[in-house]
């Protein structure tokens, strides 16, 4: 079900982040020349030992981004393009945050964001989808649903949530808590308003060597890294897991504003810095059909989504039930209409 596999899966690899991740749409801004020039800089960086090889690669990436000119492209108010591939004119990236702190094992995915371009509405949705959730896991029965990645990786996390909610995913991305306050550093940090109950849980999430960034009392904060990822791992102040992932999508959406007032030349290298932290099945050629356009991106609408919805689902066994039915037609009038 990986619908736009192609051209434009490379979109994130400028935008991600992260948690994501995952930059989000702020990478857009990667509106540049020499489109051949970057290709061969990524062949150099992928391990090529023969020249040849290397100067073929670019043409291909070259050609790849040609053909990107006869794809879907929608354009913006203001008349930047962005191109989509394929007749529908949407890309979904699947942004797993995991806390897995050596390699023995996958870790529990506690982000799980989807995060939706629809260039027919102008929207990019995040979607949190909530570690409880219960969900029919592909070979493993009824787990919750971070299982999944735990039990599969991202592979079987995909399989899951596209088998439980109607929905096409095209790439993940995926980082553990070290990788993602790598990532905000790069980025600069994030302006985040905490309360005084979220300090006290904060401070006793940050590693002994992070215990100098201690916040005193509640207050509006440049965040950095360690500091984020203490305060998106918070649970039990307000309203459990489901504030949980709002703060998830705060960081996140702070990331896209910060992003937003990066130069071109200051992204590309941030996108190069970020790859090297991420897990990804993302092509490394596969960006260059959208290099031209991605700046459109930076005007579309940030949406915030979360599943299960309100009203939507009941409580069985400490996992959140949804109403399928019910959620699948919601969230694929988020998404697709």
């Amino acid at each position: 079900m990986r619908h736009t596999r192609k051209a434009f899966d490379g979109l994130f690899h400028k935008i991600q982040i992260g948690l994501l991740v995952f930059c989000l749409a702020g990478f857009g801004g990667l509106l540049f020349g020499g489109e051949a020039a970057w290709a061969e800089e990524s062949a150099a960086e992928s391990g090529f030992s023969d020249e040849s090889e290397a100067a073929e690669d670019a043409d291909t990436a070259e050609a790849v981004a040609a053909e990107s000119d006869t794809e879907t492209e929608a354009e913006t108010s203001s008349g930047s393009s962005v191109t989509l591939p394929g007749d529908d004119g949407i890309y979904s990236i699947l942004l797993i945050g995991s806390d897995r702190r050596d390699d023995s094992w996958n870790g529990n995915s506690d982000v799980m964001i989807v995060v939706t371009v629809n260039s027919n509405t102008k929207k990019i949705i995040m979607t949190s989808y909530m570690r409880d959730l219960y969900a029919d896991i592909p070979e493993y029965g009824v787990h919750k649903l971070n299982y999944a990645y735990a039990a599969g990786g991202a592979d079987k996390l995909i399989e899951t949530l596209e088998d439980n909610y109607g929905i096409e995913i095209d790439n993940y991305a995926a980082v553990d808590f070290d990788s993602m306050a790598e990532i905000i550093d790069l980025i600069g940090g994030v302006d985040i308003e905490v309360t005084d109950d979220e300090v006290s849980v904060l401070n006793n999430y940050l590693s002994s060597e992070d215990k100098e960034y201690a916040l005193e009392n509640g207050g509006v904060y440049h965040l950095n890294g360690a500091q984020a990822v203490a305060y998106m791992r918070i649970r039990y102040v307000g309203n459990a897991d489901y504030q949980r992932t709002q703060r998830q999508r705060d960081v996140l959406s702070e990331i896209f504003e910060q992003a937003k007032e990066m130069s071109a030349a200051e992204l590309t290298e941030l996108a190069q810095e970020v790859l090297e932290l991420a897990d990804h099945d993302i092509s490394a050629l596969d960006m260059i059909s959208l290099i031209s356009s991605l700046s459109g991106l930076t005007e579309y609408e940030l949406v915030e989504n979360r599943i299960p919805y309100d009203g939507l689902y009941t409580s069985q066994d400490e996992m959140l039930v949804p109403d399928f039915a019910a959620t699948i037609e919601k969230l694929h009038e988020v998404l697709y209409e």
